[in-house]
């Protein structure tokens, strides 16, 4: 019991902090703002209408009754209650007519028994004496009837004095019954017993209509909470054009753009396994052949120079690899400063030279025009280092590889073009993906001391580009050639 208690509290709490809640109350409180100023409205005119309607009937009735008193002497003028008959008295039962003199006795009374009058005129004759003309006045008082049973009735009561000669005599006093305030409290319990109504049926109706408009959020929240690292192929797939579609299309976005980094890391994960196995393996069998016995000289520098060639190739993966994990996490600092880019590209070219000189490539250099961009000067030489490398990998001896640098309006244009064997149309949109090689259409040797490529080389070098907020673009014919331009803006 105090477990499910327990539960039931959490429940009852999570709902009260959960945004359907808040949103249907902050909605029921301004209903109910709402409500209480037009029934306040509604309670003050229907108020007014009513006793207005009322103190004209009353003061309908005071007007006959002075036209039939009209010609009576005051000074011996008496009622009783026999005197006046009811078809000559425009008055109704329970109605009052009372004559008062000055000093608040009662000189005549017809109508309504009641169970304490000189009290009643009392109170009526003070009022009367602080507003000596005819006003109307508001009083509950204690009506007897023929069961000597005394009972509390709402009076209208209206007063006027009796002037004779200028004199003041005393007073007329009619009394009509009213059920001005039982209509009042009518109107009252009505407007709030309906209000309360409204703002129950607003309460569960915000309640649905908040849960209908959160749906959505739901299923996006339990879909964060299903989908997995092995499970990102799943969509919301929500329909509309409100602002919870495009949440839920934002998500759906969130959850592509995760799966596709999901699916690099994978593959650059099993490509650096693969790129990593495969010089491994060659040293393991060449270490083991070397160990099987003796060997001759030969044989044993053979062997050595297959293993300073695969660690070699090893070490510029670990360090390719190094480089794009710290570009990737935003550790690679770049220093921008004024750079020339014709020295830029001049150093990158002599730094390659003896590698195009090693394979008996041709590395010619075109015209190098001072032009200053900003930038790292060590990534940009990376950059250009990288792309004649490559160049000068998939190129058979007696080919060229050329360098230039030429303006083009704003931009700095570096290419470097090699007439290479070319690269077929399909493989250029994905040419810049790691581990990503041509090998059915560019030429690889991995005879030693000759460059082995590992498929980084050209991402480094559109990280690099774009850093720099350029931009790269390659055109190749396969049996021609291939044409990398870097476009970098001018200082």
């Amino acid at each position: 019991m105090t477990t499910w208690l327990g539960s039931l509290g959490d429940r009852w709490l999570t709902f009260m902090h959960s945004i359907r809640f808040r949103l249907t109350l902050w909605f029921v409180l301004i209903l109910a703002l709402v409500l209480g100023v037009f029934s306040t409205f509604i309670y003050v005119t229907q108020t007014r209408n009513l006793r207005f309607d009322a103190v004209a009937r009353l003061q309908a009735k005071f007007v006959q009754v002075q036209g039939y008193l009209g010609g009576a002497e005051w000074e011996h003028f008496e009622i009783a209650g026999n005197d006046v008959s009811e078809a000559s008295v425009p008055l109704q039962g329970g109605d009052l007519l009372i004559l008062v003199d000055t000093g608040g006795s009662v000189l005549g009374r017809w109508g309504a028994a009641i169970s304490d009058p000189k009290a009643v005129v009392g109170a009526l004759v003070t009022t009367a004496s602080q507003q000596p003309d005819a006003s109307v006045h508001e009083s509950t008082v204690a009506i007897v009837g023929k069961d000597k049973q005394a009972t509390s009735s709402d009076y209208l009561f209206i007063m006027s004095p009796m002037v004779h000669d200028g004199r003041l005599l005393g007073y007329l006093v009619i009394g009509s019954q009213s059920d001005l305030l039982s209509q009042q409290r009518r109107l009252g319990l009505s407007l709030g017993l309906g209000s309360l109504a409204m703002l129950a049926i607003a309460f569960l109706g915000g309640l649905w209509l908040s849960d209908r408009a959160m749906r959505p959020v739901t299923a996006i929240a339990r879909a964060a909470q299903t989908i997995s690292e092995s499970d990102l192929g799943r969509r919301l797939d929500i329909g509309g054009r409100d602002e919870l579609a495009d949440l839920a299309r934002t998500f759906d976005a969130m959850i592509a753009r995760l799966q596709a980094a999901f699916d690099r890391q994978r593959r650059f994960v099993a490509d650096a396994s693969h790129e990593l196995r495969t010089p491994l393996t060659i040293i393991n069998l060449e270490v083991a052949r070397a160990l099987s016995g003796q060997r001759p000289v030969s044989e044993y520098r053979r062997a050595m120079e297959v293993v300073d060639a695969e660690s070699g190739r090893m070490t510029r993966l670990v360090n390719d690899l190094m480089t794009l994990a710290r570009m990737d996490s935003g550790q690679a600092i770049l220093k921008f400063e004024a750079v020339d880019f014709s020295d830029v590209a001049l150093e990158a070219f002599e730094r390659m030279t003896p590698l195009a000189q090693q394979r008996q490539i041709a590395l010619e250099i075109g015209e190098l025009p001072e032009l200053k961009v900003s930038g790292d000067r060590q990534y940009l030489i990376q950059m250009i280092s990288n792309l004649i490398e490559n160049g000068i990998k998939y190129c058979d001896a007696g080919a060229s590889v050329r360098v230039e640098l030429l303006k083009k309006e704003n931009q700095a244009m570096m290419r470097v073009a090699d007439t290479g064997p070319g690269i077929p149309a399909e493989h250029l949109s994905t040419l810049f993906d790691r581990f990503y090689r041509v090998d059915t259409a560019r030429s690889h040797n991995d005879q030693p001391g000759s460059p082995s490529g590992s498929g980084l080389g050209l991402s480094i070098v559109s990280w690099i580009v774009h850093a720099h907020r350029g931009t790269i673009r390659v055109e190749s014919e396969v049996g021609k050639g291939t044409n990398f331009e870097v476009a970098l803006p001018l200082t």
